[in-house]
């Protein structure tokens, strides 16, 4: 995963490096996106005769592709991936799970102001997949959420920078343990950086 990541990140380099003379952006964009969750990935309540210790991991990553149209909108598409990780610990023994999840907003993006600082605003739906073994926390491999978000769209020759803060309600929990002692967090917020070209 990281050699992706960082072939990806070094490919989106390569290519902005080479458009850096052109003065107008082009109609489709791709770049690199990553950030970190502002809220926990579990909800955890402690009581015996099972507990839980959760781990959220602070970062997300993964491609975008945006397509540009008139009048200050666009349409975009992430694949951002993050993990999950959270421990059994009574009664023993002691047992861990690691899951990986893909996340894939779409959203619609309305750019305001001309130049080369313009706010925006995003709203869409994601699609999450959970790569995970059957355990008796999984509730739901696959889950849909309403996408809501705002941010900048700063542009430095034809490097694209767009750091924004997101907001991801799901539909259903990929977790969600008996008795609800672990549940993953319906609700996302999340700040982001993308750059692209």
């Amino acid at each position: 995963m990281r050699k992706m990541f960082t072939a990806g990140f070094l490919g989106v380099t390569l290519l902005s490096v080479g458009a850096f003379g052109q003065e107008s952006s082009s109609p489709i964009g791709l770049g690199v996106r990553g950030g970190v969750p502002l809220n926990d990935a579990f909800v955890v309540r402690q009581q015996n005769p099972i507990d839980y210790i959760a781990d959220t991991h602070r970062y997300t990553f993964g491609p975008y592709i945006e397509v540009r149209l008139p009048a200050g909108f666009g349409v975009q598409l992430d694949a951002l991936y993050q993990t999950y990780e959270y421990r059994q610990v009574v009664p023993a023994p002691t047992r861990d799970q690691n899951s990986h999840a893909w996340e894939f907003p779409l959203v619609v993006k309305k750019k305001f102001l001309p130049g080369p600082v313009k706010p925006y605003l995003e709203a869409g739906a994601a699609f999450s997949h959970l790569s995970v073994h059957n355990v008796t926390e999984l509730n739901d491999r696959n889950t849909w959420g309403l996408v809501l978000g705002g941010g900048v769209d700063l542009k430095v020759g034809a490097i694209h920078f767009t750091p924004e803060v997101r907001y991801t309600g799901w539909a259903s929990r990929h977790f969600d343990s008996p008795g609800t002692l672990l549940q993953s967090n319906r609700n996302v917020a999340a700040v982001l950086l993308g750059i692209g070209f």
